[in-house]
């Protein structure tokens, strides 16, 4: 089925070309009038080729000398940095994650990183992310070495670019008119010492009467940073109350420790000291193993060339390649509930009995004094340091290959018909982890001939079976840790093919402002994904999570057209439309509208409305089910029997719950039962498309000769969005409910122990939510020259949110995310520039506005697991960057600067708040964590 829609997509796009070709033969034969001929060029946005830049919708060029300017080597730096984007996924973010790490994602008004369409040269480029945690191009294989501009496409635009231009467009113009040979290299530093940032790219090209070809290649290399080497992150931190009620942060350490703990005892059966101060604390620093930033190593090469045949074809091609390789990046050692061996959900029975051969005299005693007599009565834990750290290395290789006729059918229309194929494979080492059905060998011990322990299994034995001490620090033996080590192996796949073909010219009918300019085509997508976790995670035979196989596939029809419409010399509509055939889901339609007003030359008015569409990707509709122990609120926290609301009351119709209440006046949780809730979450081949309906309105006014402005209102709505729930919504959703309403299971989602404690809550992906947001985009650019001091830019853009809400299709309750950390009210970007002869000076101000973690109580303090107050508040954050340039010679060209010139550190953001990242302590979307940065590097031309 796959090769005969792919065979018919292509029969379908090129059969255009031969239609056109046998009906117009003549054209080939005769070249145009030299004085007729007037360059058009495509704008983001429109596949209308057009003779000027006007657009009816907001668009932000981010040009290649700015990117230099900025010292960035990654493109998604280069992104962070721009108010209406967002880091979804970045080096700092996913130091804790697996299959993510060192993932670099963005997304437009962070409506989230699947709404947000990347485009190179205008044509879909393949994802970067595994298919089993989400969509999303790694815009670590797109080199900013060699990026001509970004044009950001501020507005939905489904009906011109197919599926997920829910938010907008970023299409990165690669460089591909080189004439000679150009290298360049960069390196940094930060203060600190670390975070080495090494970066060499060689370009080279040529242009004949014909045509032109260029290739490119580099590597960079970024050493990372370990989470001990800055203060803020030295620790795990988190919200405490103090004698006098205050909320301040202080240091947290896990109750796993290398000497084990069994209930309130050490391994070794002394008492096991809880206290959090580091000094004489049996608990166990996690950050001292964490990663800060992900090391990252990339190797890169693209080639391109434009040939043309004729007057009037032109063959065109292009190839991207990008290897990236995160290798040493590691987390603390696993934290091992060993009672896991034996849980029912994973094949175990039973136990460690208190008369065990390996437990020490001193712990049976306690144990039997307690009335223990099975160690799956008490919780019993140990860090597994003999194991090593849980480690990382990951290798992505991205292909994407691009090729295409270009074919001017007559003065007026050309005809453009490409494929694009693209692969992004990911292989995967993770270190550290345990074989379980091992361990349940290795605890069952005897006493041997020879007066030693042995495992009582002869198979096992004869297998390298030894026994499994954990009852101490550094009891662990070699000989076990041989045994019991597993590498978990992952592979992830995705691939993508496109093939289209657009047809665009004017048609023979004038307005009162000129002709009609038509586009129109069609174009067929197959995408498919599989990711495969390893044998021992599917059955939960490994430490790891537990995860379930993913592997998914489908494919698009999609025909489409536009028309501009220049009703008189002032005026312009434009209009677009699309049809969708989806393989899943089935059809869809999307369509744009925009309005261009001209009353005077200095000043345009305009305005813009869409319907766009999301259809569901591999992740959503095939991603396996895995374990996850994210953090999750229970509302169910602090009820008393004089609670008297909705939830309250739900809550206390669990029997476990109210034994709880009746027992102990409230259902208070310990910090063990507050972070140890695990489940499940995942794709779901229900999932339909979503869909949105935007609309702008703005004025664009060259005020002054040499100053303009910008300004434009938005306002996005997504209907049926497609999301996996957050756990903690998952609660709350179920417990804000009626008693004839409310289900305690969550129809199947929820599990509680018998204490009425959460064991588990699961998510997946769903169409539970309507999104909206809406706010102002300014620009404002300066231009003029200062006597003795030269030429002086000034470029100022801001984004103001008005607006950013996640409504309940269900039970319709309003999440109002405005205001916080990830939706600030305010971000700005001031960049000034000064031109003096041969030397550039640049400053940049960046302005992330006051937020709050939450509004609406998803964190806690860790003294009474209540939602933050005080320390609820983030201040806003200014970072100074200033770089210089000087043209040495007219070849050479020497740069140096400094990012976070103020070393400004992050704001604190820890262990139970809904954006601080873990290991990190802040919010790296937002804030920078590296410090002061110094960067030089050259540009030089032959």
């Amino acid at each position: 089925m796959k090769k005969n829609n792919i065979a018919k997509a292509m029969s379908l796009a090129f059969l255009g070309n031969s239609l056109l070709l046998a009906g117009n033969s003549s054209y080939a034969q005769q070249a145009p009038d030299a004085d007729s001929s007037v360059e058009k060029i495509e704008v983001t946005g429109s596949r209308i080729k057009r003779t000027d830049m006007e657009s009816t919708v907001p668009i932000s060029i981010i040009s290649s000398a700015e990117i230099a300017a900025s010292g960035n080597i990654n493109l998604a730096d280069v992104l962070k940095q721009q108010p209406v984007t967002i880091s979804t996924n970045n080096t700092s973010s996913t130091t804790f994650t697996t299959s993510s790490v060192g993932i670099n994602n963005t997304a437009l008004r962070n409506l989230g990183t699947a709404r947000t369409l990347i485009l190179v040269n205008g044509r879909r480029f393949v994802s970067g992310l595994s298919p089993s945690v989400g969509y999303g191009v790694d815009l670590n294989s797109i080199p900013a070495a060699m990026i001509e501009r970004i044009e950001i496409l501020k507005s939905a635009s489904s009906a011109v670019y197919g599926s997920d231009a829910v938010a907008g467009v970023i299409n990165i113009i690669l460089k591909d008119d080189m004439e000679g040979v150009e290298v360049s290299t960069q390196f940094g530093m930060a203060e600190e010492g670390d975070s080495e940032r090494n970066q060499i790219n060689l370009t080279a090209g040529g242009n004949w009467d014909k045509g032109n070809a260029w290739v490119s290649v580099g590597f960079d290399k970024t050493r990372g940073i370990r989470a001990q080497d800055r203060s803020f992150s030295e620790f795990d931190i988190a919200v405490v109350l103090d004698e006098n009620d205050n909320e301040v942060y202080d240091t947290v350490f896990s109750s796993f420790p290398p000497q084990g703990r069994v209930g309130s005892y050490n391994g070794d059966g002394t008492p096991f000291n809880f206290a959090q101060d580091a000094n004489g604390t049996d608990r166990f620093n996690r950050a001292s193993f964490r990663q800060l930033v992900t090391p990252l190593e990339r190797k890169y090469a693209a080639a391109g060339a434009n040939v043309e045949v004729n007057d009037e074809v032109t063959v065109y091609s292009e190839i991207q390649w990008n290897s990236t390789e995160t290798n040493d990046s590691t987390i603390e050692p696993f934290p091992f509930d060993l009672n896991d061996i034996w849980i029912p959900e994973r094949g175990g029975e039973g136990g460690l009995d208190v008369n065990s051969p390996l437990v020490p005299d001193l712990l049976r005693e306690n144990l039997l004094a307690d009335g223990v007599t099975n160690l799956n009565q008490v919780s019993w834990v140990r860090r597994m340091v003999e194991f090593g750290p849980r480690s990382t290395d990951l290798a992505r290789d991205t292909v994407r290959i691009a090729a295409g006729v270009e074919w001017a059918v007559s003065d007026d229309w050309v005809l453009d018909t490409y494929l694009t194929w693209g692969k992004t494979q990911q292989t995967q080492e993770n270190g550290g982890q345990i074989n379980l059905e091992r361990a349940r060998f290795a605890f069952d011990v005897e006493v041997g001939p020879d007066n030693q322990l042995r495992c009582t299994d002869q198979i096992a034995r004869l297998q390298g079976c030894v026994p499994f001490n954990v009852f101490g620090e550094g009891t662990i033996s070699q000989d076990a840790v041989d045994y019991l080590r597993t590498p978990a192996k992952t592979l992830g796949q995705v691939e993508q093919f496109v093939v289209s073909s657009v047809i665009s010219g004017e048609l023979p009918v004038e307005l009162g402002g000129g002709p009609i300019g038509v586009a129109a085509g069609i174009e067929y997508r197959d995408e498919s994904g599989l990711f495969s976790p390893g044998d021992l995670a599917q059955t939960g035979a490994s430490s790891t999570n537990q995860a379930s196989p993913t592997d998914g596939e489908f494919d698009t029809f999609d025909y489409f057209a536009e028309f501009s419409l220049p009703v008189t010399e002032a005026m312009r509509i434009d209009l677009a439309a699309r049809y969708s055939d989806h393989s899943i889901v089935g059809g869809q339609a999307t369509w744009n509208l925009g309005f261009e007003y001209r009353p005077i030359d200095e000043l345009m008015l305009r305005a813009s409305a869409a319907r766009a569409v999301r259809t569901p990707n591999i992740s959503d509709l095939f991603g396996g089910r895995g374990e996850t122990f994210a953090g999750v609120t229970d509302p169910c926290n602090g009820v008393t029997a004089a609670d008297t609301s909705t939830i309250a009351q739900n809550c206390l119709s669990i029997p476990g719950i109210a034994q709880r209440v009746a027992d102990n006046g409230s259902f208070t949780l310990s910090q063990i039962e507050a972070q140890g809730v695990g489940g499940t979450i995942g794709g779901s081949p229900d999932v339909k498309e979503e869909t949105s309906d935007s609309w702008s309105l703005g004025i664009v006014y060259q005020f002054m000769e040499n100053a303009s402005l910008t300004l434009d209102y938005y306002d996005f709505e997504v209907n049926d969005a497609i999301a996996t729930t957050t756990r903690t919504v998952v609660l709350q959703r179920c417990f804000d409910q009626t008693a004839n309403e409310f289900e305690a299971t969550c129809n199947g989602a929820v599990v509680r122990g018998a204490n009425g404690v959460l064991a588990t809550v699961d998510s997946g992906s769903s169409n539970e939510n309507i999104l909206k947001t809406s706010g102002l985009d300014l620009e404002m650019s300066y231009q003029t020259e200062i006597d003795g001091l030269g030429d002086l830019n000034a470029a100022l853009v801001w984004n103001h949110i008005t607006k950013f809400e996640q409504i309940g299709i269900l039970d319709g309750r309003v999440l109002d995310y405005k205001g916080e950390l990830a939706n600030p009210e305010n971000r700005i970007n001031l960049n000034l520039g000064l031109t003096s002869g041969d030397l550039t000076y640049s400053w940049r101000i960046r302005y992330w506005d006051e937020a709050v973690d939450s509004n609406e109580g998803e964190n806690f303090n860790f003294s009474n697991f209540q939602p933050l107050g005080e320390l609820n508040t983030i201040d806003a954050q200014v970072y100074h960057d200033v770089s210089l340039s000087y043209n040495a010679t007219d070849t050479l060209l020497i740069r140096a600067g400094i990012n976070n010139l103020l070393d400004e550190a992050p704001p604190l953001i820890g262990q139970g708040t809904k954006y601080g990242g873990t290991g990190i302590n802040t919010f790296s979307a937002a804030y920078d964590v590296v410090g002061r940065y110094y960067y030089a590097g050259l540009t030089w031309n032959f």
